[in-house]
């Protein structure tokens, strides 16, 4: 109902919020990136990790140091990021009939994203999502737009949502050892999906921008070894100063 409401009834609102969200994340991204808000990535030259090479579980973790890395951090990393993008896949979808919709999946998307990069860095968030922030920002509010007008353009309303059933009978009910499966033989889309598309695009876009702006100090000083450093076998750590004297 939730959904239905953001996308339907209440989709104005909605509108404004994803406008909001798009200036909130640009000026985020504005004020810390004072110059680009292009990343480390096409400015400095760093290692890559084959995967078969070394038992490397994240592709990023060549970049760090060996006493900043998680094994566990990264098993559970390279487990879980698959089934949360699928799971954030079916909440887009499923969103208008059930639980879900392009805020709840663009969420869970950037959570993913988000684990990622803390269990590898920045350059391991490059590996997952090698686009600009800004352009994703810019694809979904595009895409809300054009949603919203094309329907005028056919003599109904701005953000007028139809229906759609789509019965398909050789699918409907395919011969199984184990009895008739239905294979998408009936579907029910809605078009204003189209328009939670748009939705998902911009909150990963905000995720990944926020992200990257808020975490670009850490990773600057990482880079230039000015972070501490955990100690092998203990609970306490290297300080930065200490690192560069033994330089």
């Amino acid at each position: 109902m939730v959904n239905v409401i953001l996308v339907d009834t209440r989709v104005w609102d909605t509108m404004g919020e994803l406008t909001v969200l798009v200036v909130a994340a640009t000026g985020v991204a504005s004020l810390i990136f004072l110059r680009s808000r292009v990343t480390g990535r096409r400015h400095a030259v760093r290692r890559r990790v084959d995967l078969g090479d070394g038992g490397a579980w994240l592709r990023g973790t060549g970049d760090l140091n060996p006493a900043s890395r998680s094994l566990i951090f990264e098993v559970t990393t390279r487990l879980l990021f698959g089934v949360m993008m699928m799971f954030s896949i079916y909440l887009l979808i499923a969103g208008h009939n059930l639980p879900g919709g392009g805020f709840a999946g663009g969420l869970v998307a950037g959570l993913a994203l988000m684990v990622r990069y803390l269990a590898a860095g920045a350059a391991e968030l490059e590996e997952a999502a090698p686009v600009d922030a800004g352009r994703l920002l810019g694809a979904g509010l595009i895409l809300s737009i054009v949603t919203a007008l094309l329907p005028a353009l056919f003599g109904g309303r701005i953000f007028q949502s139809y229906d759609i059933h789509l019965n398909i009978p050789a699918l409907q009910a395919i011969p199984t050892p184990w009895g008739e499966f239905n294979a998408f033989g009936d579907l029910h889309l809605v078009t204003s999906t189209a328009f939670d598309i748009g939705v998902y695009l911009i909150v990963v876009g905000m995720v990944l921008d926020v992200v990257r702006s808020l975490g670009s100090g850490i990773d600057q000083q990482r880079a230039e070894e000015r972070s501490p450093l955990p100690r092998p076998d203990s609970t306490t750590a290297v300080p930065a100063s200490a690192r560069r004297a033994a330089r």
